[in-house]
Protein backbone atom coordinates (compact mmCIF):
# COMPACT_ATOMS: atom_id res chain seq x y z
CA UNK A 1 0.00 0.00 0.00
CA UNK A 2 1.54 3.66 -1.09
CA UNK A 3 0.90 6.43 0.97
CA UNK A 4 0.31 10.05 -0.13
CA UNK A 5 3.58 12.19 -0.09
CA UNK A 6 3.07 15.30 2.83
CA UNK A 7 4.81 18.10 2.35
CA UNK A 8 5.52 20.39 4.97
CA UNK A 9 5.02 23.73 5.44
CA UNK A 10 8.34 25.09 5.48
CA UNK A 11 9.48 22.82 2.28
CA UNK A 12 6.13 24.13 0.73
CA UNK A 13 7.77 27.77 1.23
CA UNK A 14 10.97 26.81 -0.12
CA UNK A 15 9.07 25.79 -3.51
CA UNK A 16 7.38 29.19 -3.68
CA UNK A 17 11.29 31.05 -2.71
CA UNK A 18 12.62 28.56 -5.48
CA UNK A 19 9.97 29.20 -8.28
CA UNK A 20 10.46 33.08 -7.19
CA UNK A 21 14.50 32.80 -7.69
CA UNK A 22 13.96 31.29 -11.42
CA UNK A 23 11.15 34.06 -12.61
CA UNK A 24 14.05 36.58 -11.79
CA UNK A 25 14.46 39.45 -12.07
CA UNK A 26 11.03 39.92 -11.34
CA UNK A 27 8.93 41.63 -13.54
CA UNK A 28 5.76 43.34 -12.02
CA UNK A 29 2.90 40.79 -13.13
CA UNK A 30 0.19 38.77 -12.32
CA UNK A 31 2.09 35.59 -11.73
CA UNK A 32 4.46 37.25 -9.36
CA UNK A 33 2.51 39.11 -7.43
CA UNK A 34 0.58 35.69 -6.64
CA UNK A 35 3.62 34.07 -5.74
CA UNK A 36 4.59 36.83 -3.18
CA UNK A 37 1.13 36.53 -1.93
CA UNK A 38 1.53 33.31 -1.50
CA UNK A 39 5.01 34.17 0.25
CA UNK A 40 3.39 36.46 2.53
CA UNK A 41 0.72 34.61 4.07
CA UNK A 42 3.33 32.17 4.80
CA UNK A 43 5.37 34.33 7.28
CA UNK A 44 4.68 32.37 10.71
CA UNK A 45 7.48 30.26 8.77
CA UNK A 46 10.22 32.35 8.32
CA UNK A 47 12.06 32.39 11.60
CA UNK A 48 12.24 28.68 11.28
CA UNK A 49 14.58 28.90 8.39
CA UNK A 50 18.32 28.85 8.28
CA UNK A 51 20.24 32.31 7.89
CA UNK A 52 21.09 31.63 4.44
CA UNK A 53 17.59 31.06 3.08
CA UNK A 54 16.69 34.58 5.04
CA UNK A 55 19.61 36.13 3.20
CA UNK A 56 18.08 34.75 -0.35
CA UNK A 57 14.30 36.50 1.47
CA UNK A 58 16.18 39.28 1.86
CA UNK A 59 17.33 39.30 -1.98
CA UNK A 60 13.96 38.73 -2.74
CA UNK A 61 12.26 41.20 -1.59
CA UNK A 62 14.87 43.98 -2.78
CA UNK A 63 14.22 43.15 -6.18
CA UNK A 64 10.41 42.85 -5.61
CA UNK A 65 10.74 46.79 -4.47
CA UNK A 66 12.72 47.77 -7.45
CA UNK A 67 10.58 45.96 -9.54
CA UNK A 68 7.63 47.39 -8.30
CA UNK A 69 9.04 50.58 -8.76
CA UNK A 70 10.27 50.47 -11.97
CA UNK A 71 6.57 49.41 -13.21
CA UNK A 72 4.71 52.36 -11.47
CA UNK A 73 7.30 54.84 -12.40
CA UNK A 74 6.38 54.10 -16.48
CA UNK A 75 2.90 54.72 -15.60
CA UNK A 76 0.99 57.90 -15.94
CA UNK A 77 -0.52 57.80 -12.56
CA UNK A 78 2.15 56.80 -10.12
CA UNK A 79 -0.38 57.17 -7.55
CA UNK A 80 -1.93 53.39 -8.94
CA UNK A 81 1.52 52.32 -6.90
CA UNK A 82 0.27 49.29 -4.45
CA UNK A 83 2.10 51.19 -1.10
CA UNK A 84 0.98 54.86 -2.40
CA UNK A 85 -1.56 55.23 0.55
CA UNK A 86 0.70 53.43 3.01
CA UNK A 87 3.93 56.09 1.68
CA UNK A 88 1.31 59.16 2.45
CA UNK A 89 1.35 57.96 5.85
CA UNK A 90 4.72 57.50 6.35
CA UNK A 91 5.43 61.05 5.17
CA UNK A 92 2.88 62.41 7.38
CA UNK A 93 4.77 60.58 10.25
CA UNK A 94 7.97 61.43 8.74
CA UNK A 95 7.16 65.31 8.34
CA UNK A 96 5.93 65.65 11.82
CA UNK A 97 8.95 63.70 13.82
CA UNK A 98 11.26 65.54 11.72
CA UNK A 99 9.81 69.27 12.78
CA UNK A 100 10.05 68.00 16.52
CA UNK A 101 13.63 68.20 15.68
CA UNK A 102 14.39 70.40 13.46
CA UNK A 103 12.78 73.21 16.06
CA UNK A 104 13.13 76.27 14.63
CA UNK A 105 16.46 75.64 12.79
CA UNK A 106 16.89 76.22 9.39
CA UNK A 107 18.30 73.62 6.96
CA UNK A 108 19.98 73.83 3.21
CA UNK A 109 18.01 70.75 1.72
CA UNK A 110 16.91 67.07 2.14
CA UNK A 111 19.29 64.86 0.90
CA UNK A 112 17.93 60.96 0.40
CA UNK A 113 20.83 58.18 -0.31
CA UNK A 114 18.96 55.25 -2.16
CA UNK A 115 16.17 57.30 -3.34
CA UNK A 116 15.32 54.65 -6.28
CA UNK A 117 13.11 54.47 -9.13
CA UNK A 118 9.94 56.31 -7.69
CA UNK A 119 11.35 58.51 -4.79
CA UNK A 120 7.87 59.09 -2.88
CA UNK A 121 9.40 60.26 -0.22
CA UNK A 122 11.13 63.10 -1.83
CA UNK A 123 7.80 63.77 -3.40
CA UNK A 124 5.30 63.82 -0.25
CA UNK A 125 7.63 65.34 2.31
CA UNK A 126 6.17 68.09 3.76
CA UNK A 127 9.17 70.27 4.35
CA UNK A 128 9.49 73.10 1.36
CA UNK A 129 13.39 73.18 0.94
CA UNK A 130 15.62 71.74 -2.27
CA UNK A 131 15.06 67.39 -1.81
CA UNK A 132 18.01 65.72 -3.74
CA UNK A 133 17.97 61.85 -4.43
CA UNK A 134 21.46 59.72 -5.02
CA UNK A 135 21.04 56.42 -6.49
CA UNK A 136 23.70 53.90 -8.00
CA UNK A 137 21.24 52.60 -10.60
CA UNK A 138 21.27 54.86 -13.71
CA UNK A 139 18.43 53.39 -14.39
CA UNK A 140 16.52 54.21 -11.22
CA UNK A 141 17.36 57.59 -11.54
CA UNK A 142 16.19 57.94 -15.44
CA UNK A 143 12.88 56.89 -14.77
CA UNK A 144 12.86 59.13 -11.21
CA UNK A 145 13.27 62.43 -13.73
CA UNK A 146 10.29 61.22 -15.58
CA UNK A 147 8.05 60.22 -12.74
CA UNK A 148 8.61 62.44 -10.39
CA UNK A 149 10.69 65.93 -11.18
CA UNK A 150 9.27 68.17 -8.77
CA UNK A 151 7.94 67.89 -5.01
CA UNK A 152 4.78 68.46 -3.89
CA UNK A 153 5.50 72.65 -3.42
CA UNK A 154 6.56 72.71 -7.46
CA UNK A 155 10.43 72.76 -7.09
CA UNK A 156 12.44 70.82 -9.21
CA UNK A 157 14.03 67.66 -7.65
CA UNK A 158 17.88 67.09 -8.08
CA UNK A 159 18.41 62.91 -8.91
CA UNK A 160 22.31 62.40 -8.86
CA UNK A 161 24.11 59.23 -9.19
CA UNK A 162 26.04 57.62 -6.09
CA UNK A 163 26.88 54.95 -3.46
CA UNK A 164 26.35 55.47 -0.19
CA UNK A 165 29.53 53.87 0.45
CA UNK A 166 32.01 56.05 -1.49
CA UNK A 167 29.27 59.34 -1.60
CA UNK A 168 31.77 62.40 -1.10
CA UNK A 169 28.91 65.18 0.34
CA UNK A 170 30.29 68.64 0.38
CA UNK A 171 27.58 70.59 2.54
CA UNK A 172 28.71 74.02 3.47
CA UNK A 173 24.93 74.49 5.91
CA UNK A 174 23.44 71.84 8.04
CA UNK A 175 21.15 69.23 5.55
CA UNK A 176 18.51 66.53 6.50
CA UNK A 177 20.09 63.36 5.02
CA UNK A 178 17.84 59.86 4.66
CA UNK A 179 19.40 56.65 4.45
CA UNK A 180 17.04 54.37 2.78
CA UNK A 181 15.74 51.53 5.22
CA UNK A 182 17.42 48.30 2.01
CA UNK A 183 21.16 50.02 2.09
CA UNK A 184 22.48 46.66 3.80
CA UNK A 185 25.72 46.87 6.04
CA UNK A 186 25.86 50.67 6.73
CA UNK A 187 26.94 50.66 10.08
CA UNK A 188 30.26 51.71 9.35
CA UNK A 189 28.90 54.11 6.52
CA UNK A 190 27.16 56.03 8.82
CA UNK A 191 30.43 56.96 10.99
CA UNK A 192 31.71 58.29 7.35
CA UNK A 193 29.25 60.47 6.50
CA UNK A 194 28.36 61.65 9.48
CA UNK A 195 32.07 62.83 9.58
CA UNK A 196 31.28 65.02 6.13
CA UNK A 197 28.54 66.64 7.37
CA UNK A 198 28.04 70.08 9.17
CA UNK A 199 27.43 70.60 12.36
CA UNK A 200 23.86 70.20 13.36
CA UNK A 201 22.53 68.33 10.36
CA UNK A 202 20.32 65.68 11.01
CA UNK A 203 20.92 62.34 10.01
CA UNK A 204 17.49 59.89 9.46
CA UNK A 205 17.96 56.19 9.49
CA UNK A 206 14.13 54.06 8.45
CA UNK A 207 13.39 51.56 10.79
CA UNK A 208 10.63 49.17 10.67
CA UNK A 209 8.49 48.89 13.51
CA UNK A 210 4.78 47.43 12.84
CA UNK A 211 5.31 45.12 9.55
CA UNK A 212 5.74 40.95 10.51
CA UNK A 213 8.53 41.16 7.70
CA UNK A 214 10.41 43.57 9.72
CA UNK A 215 13.14 40.75 10.65
CA UNK A 216 13.83 40.36 6.84
CA UNK A 217 15.91 43.62 7.07
CA UNK A 218 18.82 45.21 8.49
CA UNK A 219 19.10 45.39 12.68
CA UNK A 220 20.60 48.83 13.58
CA UNK A 221 22.48 48.82 16.79
CA UNK A 222 22.04 52.00 18.13
CA UNK A 223 24.23 52.05 21.10
CA UNK A 224 27.67 53.23 18.73
CA UNK A 225 25.51 56.24 17.16
CA UNK A 226 25.42 57.87 20.20
CA UNK A 227 28.88 59.01 19.47
CA UNK A 228 28.18 61.25 16.61
CA UNK A 229 25.45 62.80 17.74
CA UNK A 230 22.09 62.97 19.97
CA UNK A 231 19.72 60.34 18.93
CA UNK A 232 15.76 60.00 19.03
CA UNK A 233 13.95 57.37 17.87
CA UNK A 234 10.47 57.97 16.92
CA UNK A 235 8.01 54.62 16.90
CA UNK A 236 4.15 55.31 15.29
CA UNK A 237 1.31 53.82 16.92
CA UNK A 238 0.04 50.43 15.48
CA UNK A 239 -3.09 52.32 14.75
CA UNK A 240 -1.77 55.09 12.43
CA UNK A 241 -1.35 52.00 9.67
CA UNK A 242 2.46 53.50 9.98
CA UNK A 243 4.74 50.44 9.57
CA UNK A 244 8.54 52.25 9.97
CA UNK A 245 9.79 54.47 12.65
CA UNK A 246 12.81 56.18 12.09
CA UNK A 247 16.28 56.87 14.13
CA UNK A 248 17.33 60.43 14.16
CA UNK A 249 21.04 61.70 14.55
CA UNK A 250 21.51 65.00 15.47
CA UNK A 251 25.23 65.63 13.76
CA UNK A 252 27.37 66.91 16.43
Amino acid sequence: MTHPITIRPHQKLLQVIEEIEFNFPLDYSIKINQLFKELESQLNLFLLLPKKIIKRLQIIWGYRGFSMEKHFAKQSNYQAFDFYPKYKKLLNFDTNSLRKMMGGKKYHKVIFIGSGALPLSLKLLRLNIQKVGYDVSKEALSLARKAIPKDRFGRKIIYKEGNFFDLKLKEKKPVIVYIAGLIREKEQGLKRLAKQLPKGSLMVIRTVANDKRGFLYEKINKKPLHKIGILKEFIPIKASGVVNGMIVIDIN
